[in-house]
């Protein structure tokens, strides 16, 4: 385990939430993994059921160790009928990331993308 641990370390960086839901950078794997178990890292889930379609957002909380920092907080989409929209979407704060999630939900309810029951 401890191999493992070290090779996580090795390309990425750990984040944690503050209780203002603003990332922290964390020693490593296994304070993000126990923060992980204790926390639900979901923020907002939108079931549109006619359409059988899911939109999650949640904090990710690990970056990868480059230049580029990673989003940490991701939204994503499932249940489209093109393969293409059922994706993710980073964002790099909270209040981005449910501006975004909101922004998805409403073009599925208006049809911008294509629902499985329209397929």
């Amino acid at each position: 385990m401890t191999s493992r641990t070290r090779s996580h370390e090795a390309w990425a960086r750990f984040y944690i939430l503050n209780e203002r839901n603003e990332p922290v950078e964390v020693a490593g794997h296994g304070e993000w993994s126990r923060w992980v178990e204790e926390n639900d890292p979901v923020f907002r889930r939108t079931v549109l059921e006619a359409a059988g379609s899911t939109v999650t957002t949640r904090f990710r909380g690990v970056s990868e160790a480059a230049p580029v920092d990673t989003p940490l907080f991701i939204t994503r989409v499932a249940g489209v009928a093109d393969p293409g929209e059922n994706c993710s979407y980073g964002a790099s704060s909270l209040q981005a990331a449910l501006a975004q999630h909101e922004r998805i939900v409403q073009k599925l309810l208006s049809g911008e993308l294509v629902r499985k029951d329209t397929g």
